[in-house]
């Protein structure tokens, strides 16, 4: 369709020719009619009325075979134009003389051209897409498969619990500033207790390699209840530790990892060993100690940097 739009130079010139052929005939007509109006209302009787009407119709006949030769040309000029096809009742809007004040053509023109573009980058556009293989189309699944594709079912739940006591005495291994032991109060659902150094205790129920629940209190505080049993409930009596618990559940879901359970208890028991310095380590923000009688409560979950709960944002 661009090529149909496109004009020779040649085509232009002829076309700007015709344009004054027709501008010089409008005014020569419109000065032949004027002439015969100028004629027909001369009333008067002088003597010289004759010589007057022989002038006139020498103008007249001047005029005429003026037009009769501008005629001629512009239909010579017309064999050479190539016809436009018609379209719709646009092609109307370009004879309207006064395009300046009423430029509706042009930008129809323009639209249409815009428009022809807009669907030729639209099918480059498709057949690119096309070819990606990465479709998550419905259609396309069933012309495959006739069931749709399930998801892939994880494990981590039901890791036998020999795997469990392997991994666990792995990471006692591992942690030489960290003692952790496994105990199975509760079921085959293993509870994990670690000890970091002398500045914490943390209860970690694990259901197969996924982390359930977790539990922060003092070194001097303890897991078990009056009678002897373990308790995964009771809090600690420090508000320092009762902010490591909420930070310690924020970081066991940050770690979770169904596909690969292993990497997520090793990644959160790194991050907890991060706590080793809680009382003598500064805030990585501000610089200090203590803010608002407390220390750095937050390990960031890269890094394991120190920060006050308000100076971690």
């Amino acid at each position: 369709m661009e090529n149909k739009l496109k004009i020779s130079q040649d085509q232009i010139e002829h076309i700007q020719q015709a344009i004054r052929l027709t501008q010089r005939l409008r005014t020569h007509v419109t000065q032949i009619f004027r002439d015969i109006s100028d004629g027909f209302a001369d009333t008067d009787d002088s003597s010289d009325k004759q010589e007057q009407q022989k002038a006139l119709l020498g103008s007249l006949r001047t005029s005429v075979e003026t037009v009769n030769n501008e005629l001629s040309e512009l239909d010579k000029i017309s064999h050479n134009l190539v016809p436009a096809q018609p379209s719709a009742n646009c092609d109307h809007v370009s004879l309207d003389p006064i395009l300046d004040r009423t430029p509706l053509y042009t930008q129809l023109l323009q639209s249409y051209r815009w428009t022809n573009k807009t669907h030729e980058y639209s099918a480059l556009a498709a057949g690119i897409l096309s070819q990606n293989a990465l479709k998550r189309s419905p259609h396309q699944n069933l012309a495959v498969s006739g069931k749709r594709a399930r998801r892939p079912v994880s494990t981590a739940s039901m890791v036998p619990p020999t795997v469990v006591d392997s991994i666990v005495t792995t990471l006692d291994r591992q942690h030489s500033d960290m003692r952790i032991t496994v105990a199975r109060p509760l079921g085959s659902c293993a509870v994990m207790q670690m000890v970091l150094g002398r500045v914490l205790k943390a209860q970690v129920v694990l259901r197969g390699l996924v982390i359930e629940w977790v539990k922060v209190k003092g070194y001097n505080e303890e897991f078990t209840t009056e009678d002897g049993k373990v308790d995964i409930w009771s809090t600690s009596r420090y508000q320092v530790f009762r902010k490591i618990t909420d930070h310690a559940a924020a970081a066991m879901l940050h770690y979770y990892a169904p596909f690969m359970p292993e990497i997520g208890i090793r990644s959160f028991t790194l991050w907890l060993q991060g706590y080793s310095n809680l009382f003598s380590a500064r805030c990585h923000k501000c610089g200090k100690y203590l803010q608002n009688a407390m220390p750095p409560t937050w390990r960031d979950f890269r890094t394991r940097d120190p920060y006050h709960d308000g100076c971690r944002q």
